[in-house]
């Protein structure tokens, strides 16, 4: 077969123009690809790296386990949630009771909520948490298994920064530890008396900490995390879009080192995540959406609207994040079951 002078030129120009066109294609799935600003290792704060597939960015954020957990409601929240298959499920902090320095009870926690954390079919993300690290015990078990305290990774064109509001951990007194483990054992031993027992502390402090646990609520950056988040923030100048990930809600805890994160995170589009509190709100300052999660489990701290189990599922398309609320009593197979017994 013979092959004009013209031909072969077409076949040469066709060949050359699919060659930029290839070579952007790769590049643009390397960017995509998941990349955290650590050497991964073998003890990382996440349970796998996010598979590049096809779609927009989509992940579900999760609320408090425990703070008094109760019975089911997170192993089965892990499995709901492989219903919907997002790239990944992230914590917004405290998976284990903690505030303890029995080194077999932790291990005996983090075993159970990684039993349960396997059940979701795909990466979880862990995030550090008042009751996950509060002592030199429950720190050393936390870099024993989830290693980096606070970090950061992108991933699909998106800059997910992960603080850590313990630093340094707040001890609780073991007075106040005593009568918290009182009530985590009935949760364990008699949901119903322990849910009511809350119920009436709720109505005899008006869903207010007595002065007791009040000391718990503060909120530590230490000024190494600091200059990490600003180092991190300018080396990702213009990602899609910054998640920001903390455990206790510094905007409304009057934390002035929080402050500083706020004023480097002007002029970008972000969304801040945090938990704590046991009660959802969304809040929306300069354009920036602050959502502080409810529960996946943990007992609740007030009445109203905010108390609920549920994950927040997150898009990220061209014109910004679309969030879909769903709550975990709500949410069920094609059999139309949750699975949930115990889920408010």
């Amino acid at each position: 077969m013979s092959i004009s002078r013209a031909g072969l030129l077409r076949g040469a120009l066709a060949s050359t123009a699919l060659l930029p066109a290839a070579g952007l294609a790769a590049t643009t799935r390397e960017a995509a690809a998941f990349r955290p600003d650590m050497a991964s290792g073998d003890i990382h704060p996440w349970t796998a790296v996010p598979r590049l597939g096809g779609g927009p960015l989509r992940f579900a954020v999760i609320g408090d386990h425990t703070g008094v957990g109760r019975p089911g409601v997170f192993d089965q929240a892990m499995v709901q949630l492989s219903w919907l298959q997002p790239d990944f499920v992230l914590s917004v902090g405290d998976l284990i009771e903690g505030y303890t320095e029995d080194r077999a009870e932790i291990a005996r926690q983090w075993t159970a909520v990684e039993r349960s954390v396997a059940k979701l079919n795909c990466p979880f993300v862990y995030t550090l948490g008042n009751h996950d690290v509060d002592n030199a015990e429950t720190l050393d078990a936390w870099r024993e298994r989830r290693g980096a305290a606070y970090y950061s990774f992108t991933y699909k064109g998106a800059l997910f920064v992960v603080l850590n509001t313990e630093d340094p951990p707040t001890p609780m007194t073991p007075k106040v530890a005593a009568q918290f483990y009182s009530l985590v054992d009935l949760m364990r031993s008699d949901p119903d008396k322990a849910e009511k027992t809350v119920d009436e502390h709720i109505a005899a402090n008006a869903g207010g900490r007595n002065g007791e646990y009040s000391s718990l609520e503060v909120v530590r950056f230490s000024d190494r995390q600091l200059g990490w988040v600003r180092d991190t923030l300018a080396r990702h100048p213009t990602p899609q879009w910054t998640f920001v990930i903390l455990h206790k809600p510094a905007w409304k805890m009057q934390s002035p080192d929080f402050a500083k994160v706020q004023a480097m995170l002007a002029g970008r589009p972000h969304t801040v995540f945090a938990g704590h509190t046991h009660y959802f709100t969304h809040e929306v300052f300069d354009g920036h959406d602050y959502i502080n999660m409810g529960v996946t489990g943990g007992i609740r701290q007030r009445n109203g609207p905010g108390t609920m189990d549920h994950a927040m599922v997150v898009t990220l398309t061209q014109n910004g994040p679309l969030y879909a609320n769903a709550r975990f009593n709500g949410l069920m197979d094609v059999a139309g079951e949750t699975g949930q017994v115990r889920a408010y």
